[in-house]
């Protein structure tokens, strides 16, 4: 049984794996303080509870990351010939449909909320000895959960960019937006403090709106890597590779022309190309390994791709 090749990472990708795996970490230990906290504060706010389980649920995508970048690299297995890599858009696709349910079900509460008028309300609470307005703590909190995420945010997406890594764009990307989930809790907050009975309902409908907008583009995104869809950017734009590769191919002196096809697989790209050969001699296997070897060093994820001659009219 002829078995997918094993990619081996650069020293430069090398380097970024460790550097986002600890990122990745550090991310965790952060938000289970940021748990905690908004859970000692959350008190009866609809807004507070929305963004504590959206903390929760941000949990998800570094715990994928960290899970897939164990698998996905294993090595090729009879009874896994093709190798793990697709572990990676199948825990994407489980990360994705969690932020999907549970943003449905908080934006339907948060409705219900709004339709019944319900008024919330936030107290006095005892801290250190003395009674203070719920609502500061609740907004000190929410600040302590926006700026670090920013920060991890950024270095994330850098590093994905070098892995084409796409758990942890997603993670970054929601990262670097988790300040207008402070922002809009705090209004909320703030809302209630001004006896606004609509602000914190209204508050937590768009923080789950925002959850439920990232969970069906994460959603989609991973169903349709899937379903070997032509390969994509991390910013989900089809790449002209194929394109690229045909054009490669028939430079080639013995060549007259090509055709390629590419399907992701995980953090790799597989596919195969039929060419039309500009006379009927036989080709040598050398020149069939050399024009493989070609379309192979085009691009790094490009790792397992087969040639073939048909020497009909059109192809």
């Amino acid at each position: 049984m002829k078995l997918a090749p094993q990619y081996e990472f650069s020293e430069t990708q090398r380097a970024a794996m460790q550097k986002a795996r600890r990122l990745e970490w550090i991310s965790i230990a952060y938000l289970i303080s940021v748990i905690i906290l908004m859970y000692l504060v959350m008190g009866a706010s609809q807004t507070m509870k929305t963004a504590w389980i959206e903390d929760c649920l941000s949990l998800i995508p570094p715990i994928c990351f960290l899970v897939g970048s164990r698998i996905c690299w294993r090595p090729p297995s009879e009874h896994y010939p093709y190798g793990f890599h697709r572990v990676v858009s199948v825990l994407f696709l489980c990360a994705a449909l969690a932020l999907l349910c549970m943003g449905t079900y908080l934006l339907v509460d948060a409705l219900i909320k709004l339709g019944g008028r319900e008024h919330p309300t936030i107290g006095m609470k005892e801290f250190f000895g003395k009674d203070a307005w719920l609502g500061w703590w609740m907004i000190l909190v929410l600040l302590w959960g926006t700026f670090p995420p920013v920060i991890l945010g950024r270095a994330k997406i850098k590093y994905a960019e070098t892995l084409h890594d796409k758990i942890l764009i997603t993670d970054g990307k929601m990262n670097k937006a988790d300040w207008m989930t402070a922002v809009a809790a705090i209004g909320g907050v703030l809302g209630v403090g001004m006896g606004w009975w609509w602000a914190d309902a209204g508050a937590a409908a768009l923080i789950s709106l925002d959850i439920v907008k990232d969970g069906w583009k994460q959603s989609k995104d991973a169903v349709t890597g899937l379903i070997n869809r032509a390969p994509t950017s991390l910013d989900d734009n089809y790449l002209d590779l194929h394109k690229q590769i045909e054009t490669e191919l028939e430079r080639i002196d013995w060549i007259e022309r090509a055709r390629v096809r590419l399907y992701e697989h995980g953090h790799l790209i597989f596919g195969d190309g039929v060419v039309k050969t500009a006379n009927t001699d036989p080709i040598p296997p050398e020149k069939m390994r050399e024009a493989m070897q070609i379309v192979q060093v085009m691009d790094w994820r490009v790792q397992d791709f087969s040639l073939t001659v048909d020497r009909q009219e059109d192809i």
